[in-house]
This record gives structure tokens, sequence and C-alpha cells, in this order.
């Protein structure tokens, strides 16, 4: 049968890979002023057996996709390829890669795919066209969800091709506004699979991840601003912080055991930190006439930037997680917000609003102070939040009408849209999950 032949070539593969993947890795030197996008080709996967062309055609497009997205492939048009991939096989002589460097390829991914029943199978092959020789192979399965079996195979070529993990994986939760409702809602990272897991006729703001399986969120339900939770398995809701007056902004620590928060139970807004269960409120700031809010956790979770007004106008902050050493983070501007520490630590995102009014959002440097535009003259930009491995980042744009969710790099390039639906999208909150490669 199909599934057991693979199984057989799976154990074989695993034997094999680590040698071809030694000698290789990585092919993309992502730092420094040289890097550029490396040139690949993906054709459409060609069917081992049973009617499979369609799927493969699609399943093609979507790794092609996420090969772009990435920003570390420049992914070429198949209408440029003058090999003919639907006659050569996934063996080196089989190959025409002269054909191939003719259109400007360094690399070529095939991938054969086999349909048993609801159970997908692909094996991955991919090849150094310069060398004419293969440089990868890896095969894969899946039940049920073929677009996540395309994402499994981009973050298992990212991870070949650079060395570090990908992060097509995770998911991107947000705020989708429907009339005066607002609800919490889930997608993956190129925006299908969307679905709402709150969903209550109520103003539901700020998701923030909270493990594997759940979500935080600021909501009225109660008639308060409080903090809630939400298992996406289940969708039950619970509450975690209703104390009197403010209970928004959660952001959970990299340990998974506190939880950052902004309360105004002593009648004004300061930055507290409570455990998991929200519990054992620490307060961390204590600035009676400034407003202090929206705190983001760095990475190694020493440290936690925040706003605040207390020089006159909203700016960003960092403090030690236990509160001390506040300081100032950024001086130019006079309309600086939520903040959104970059996982590899050295730099921040923000929002910042200009003379005109216009929101863009902004990076700064950490340790350098040097910051650094993403958007400009494109509508209102805001509320950046970083992809898991710190390539790409999310924010909010209205520059097409209702606000939606789009990419950028850190440089600002490679902007699109992931969001599709007619209703506004807002606060996206990239996921920090990176499932091991299978």
């Amino acid at each position: 049968m199909a599934c057991c032949a693979f199984a057989l070539a799976l154990a074989v593969s695993a034997l094999l890979v680590p040698a071809l993947a030694a000698a290789q890795r990585p092919l993309i030197e992502i730092e420094g002023a040289s890097f550029r996008p490396f040139p690949i080709a993906v054709p459409d996967f060609k069917p081992r057996s049973g009617d499979s062309a369609d799927l493969g055609r699609e399943l093609a497009a979507v790794l092609r996709d996420d090969l772009a997205m990435s920003g570390l492939f420049q992914v070429l048009d198949p209408r440029s390829f003058i090999a003919s991939p639907e006659r050569e096989g996934v063996t080196v002589g089989t190959i025409a890669f002269p054909a191939w460097l003719n259109v400007g390829a360094d690399g070529l991914v095939k991938v054969l795919i086999d349909k048993n029943g609801s159970t997908l199978g692909v094996e991955v092959h991919a090849f150094d066209v310069v060398r004419g020789r293969e440089i990868f192979k890896q095969q894969f399965d899946s039940a049920g969800q073929p677009r996540r079996l395309a994402h499994r195979i981009a973050d298992a070529l990212i991870n070949h091709y650079t060395g570090e993990k990908g992060l097509f994986l995770s998911r991107i939760a947000y705020v989708e506004r429907r009339g005066r409702s607002k609800d919490i809602c889930v997608m993956d990272v190129d925006g299908h699979n969307a679905s709402c897991v709150v969903r209550n006729n109520f103003i539901n703001l700020l998701p923030a991840w909270d493990g594997a399986g759940a979500l935080l969120f600021t909501s009225y339900l109660s008639g308060n601003t409080d903090l809630f939770r939400v298992d996406l398995g289940s969708g039950a809701v619970t509450p975690v912080s209703q104390t009197p007056g403010l209970n928004t902004g959660a952001s959970v620590a990299p340990d998974g055991r506190r939880v950052a928060l902004t309360l105004s139970k002593d009648g004004n807004s300061e930055i507290y930190v409570v455990d998991r269960d929200g519990k054992n409120p620490r307060r961390l700031t204590n600035e009676p006439w400034a407003i202090d809010s929206s705190p983001a956790w760095s990475p190694d979770g020493k440290q936690i930037a925040f706003v605040s007004d207390r020089t006159g106008n909203p700016q960003l902050y960092v403090m030690d997680a236990d509160g001390g050493n506040q300081r100032r983070l950024t001086f130019q501007g006079n309309y600086n917000q939520t903040p959104a520490w970059s996982p590899r630590g050295d730099r921040i995102a923000f929002t910042a609003r200009d003379e005109r009014n216009v929101f863009d959002v902004f990076t700064i440097e950490v340790a350098g102070g040097r910051v650094q535009r993403i958007t400009q003259d494109q509508g209102n930009n805001e509320e950046p939040s970083w992809a898991p491995n710190g390539r790409l980042l999310a924010f909010s744009s209205d520059r097409q009408g209702a606000k939606a969710i789009w990419l950028a790099d850190p440089q600002g390039n490679n902007q699109r849209r992931i969001s599709q639906q007619s209703a506004a999208c807002l606060a996206p909150a990239w996921s920090s999950l990176l499932p091991e490669l299978k």
C-alpha cells in the first residue's frame, strides 16, 4: 500500500538527510548587507498516483506563496519555466539543470504527491541547480489538512536553507469588528482558516497568546473592563482579572507563569504583574499623575517595555521585570504607543502618530536608540506584532479602506495584506508557537 511505502521511505530518508543537510547549511546567509533573496523554482507537485493533479497545483501555490512571504526567497514565476517539470523525475539524472539555470534558478524544489483516502503523502526533493545535485529530501504526511502540509514543507525548507525555524505553523490572533461588537478571531499566517473564538455581541479587545491552547483578551462581557481567557479547543471563557476599573493589555511572560497587565484598581492606570490565574498582583509602576499601560515582555523575561505619559505625552519606557531601573526609550515624536518586543531581543516595534495625526509603525533599537520607519504614506498603520522568528511584522492598516492585517519585514519591505474579510480586522497578535519540524 502507498502508506506503507511512504513509511519505509521515511525511515530510509531519516538516515540520509542529516548527512546531506550537514554538508550544506546554511545555504542562505541572512545577516549582513550582502543578503539577497535566494532564487528558487517550485513546479506544481507531481502526482505519484491517484487523481491529485489539482491538489498538487493548489499546494504548490501555497508553498510558493509561503516562501515568497518569508522574504528569504525569490520565487520564480512558473510561467517562466522552459524545462518540462511533467517529464522530469526527482532524481539528478532526470533533471535538465541547464534549463533551470537559464531561467535564473539557483534552487529547485520538486514534490511528489500521493493521495490515499483522506491521507496525503508528499516526498520533497530540493536541488542545488548550480552544482546539479540533490541537497534535501524529506517525507511528510497529513490527514485532512492539506494547506498545513504545505506550510510544514515551507518551514522545513526554511530550516534547511537558513538553519532557522520557520513560522508558517504559527497563527495570528486578531480583533474583527462587526457593527458595534468586536470578536476575537484566529487565522493562519497566510490569512486562511480564519475563525472567531469569542463572539458574544460585546466589545472584546487586545488578544494575547497564553500557551499552546489559549488566548487572553480584554472584554466588557461583565460590564467592566476585565481580563478573560478563552480555551481554543473547547471555547470555554474564564475570568482572569476582574478588579475595579481597568484590567487590560495582557502580556504573558516567556516562562508562561506571569502576566503583565494594566490595572487601575488604585485609582490610576499602572503596570502590574499577576500569576497566570490572576492572583498575587505585584505593582511595578507608581506614577500617581501619569498613565502607565501596554506592557510587553522582553524575550528573556528580564525586562518589560511599557507606555507612560509621565513626561507629558505617551512615550516608550523599559524597566526590569521587578519594576526597577525604569528608563525612557523614545525621545522622538509626541505620541508613541503599543510596544512589541522582537523575539531576537534587539528591537521594539511600536506605533507613532506624526504631525499630520497619521499613525505609522516604527522600530527602535533597545541598546542604541536608532529608530527605523516601517510604513509611510499608506494610511494609518498600527499595533505591530512580531513573527516568532523576528523576520516579519504583522500590523493593522486602513490603506485600502476598512482596517486589515498586513505583513512587512523589519525594513518595511515586502508589504502584503493577509486578512481577506470585508469586516475590519485589527490588533494582530502573532503566536510564539514553533512546533518541531516533522
